[in-house]
């Protein structure tokens, strides 16, 4: 949990750059992602997905694919301006609220690792005797507690520290170092 990941990097830069609010929003939508992770798993996707491997193949893609475009996103955004970036006021609104969700969602449903921890790790905590759909929203639900509260943490220090992090020089390594992560993740599940 506590290892950053890609749903990490876009609640925090969507806090730094929108504010607590925005990153909680990202937050929200990340955990709906693996929600739906533990719903297909308690009511047999992961079975499914043994039947049909390539399925696996297209979501490694897509999952790459997303990570490197959010990658070069930051890149280009941190290479773009020496401009300061304005920072929101609290009360005030930024990219809309379906914009930061859905960009939490799509980050968590196109990821690789999420999708191999639901589908392929998590039914391994599963007893044999036990009652499978219960016991994997059990484990999920555990899963998006401890999540959401390390999005959580990380939203409120990217909101707080806005202002200190959106200057110029700051601001584009943040993003740099946001974009190399995002690569150096595509990059390791293109290739793992």
């Amino acid at each position: 949990m506590l290892t950053p990941g890609a749903s990490t990097a876009i609640v925090l830069r969507n806090s730094i750059h929108g504010g607590t609010r925005a990153g909680l929003i990202t937050a929200v939508g990340s955990n709906i992602g693996s929600l739906c992770y533990g719903l297909l798993t308690a009511f047999g996707f992961a079975v499914a997905l043994q039947r049909w491997p390539s399925a696996w193949t297209g979501l490694r893609t897509a999952g790459v694919l997303y990570m490197a475009w959010l990658g070069m996103q930051s890149l280009r955004r941190s290479a773009a301006s020496t401009a300061p970036l304005v920072v929101v006021a609290p009360g005030e609104r930024t990219a809309g609220a379906w914009t930061h969700l859905s960009e939490g969602f799509v980050t968590n449903a196109l990821n690789p690792a999420i999708a191999t921890f639901y589908l392929v790790l998590l039914p391994q905590f599963i007893p044999r005797d036990a009652p499978v759909a219960g016991s994997a929203l059990v484990l999920t639900g555990i899963h998006i507690s401890l999540a959401a509260s390390w999005h959580v943490m990380w939203a409120a220090a990217g909101g707080t520290l806005a202002r200190f992090l959106s200057g110029g020089y700051l601001r584009r390594a943040l993003e740099a170092i946001t974009g190399a992560a995002l690569l150096a993740l595509a990059t390791k599940i293109a290739l793992g």
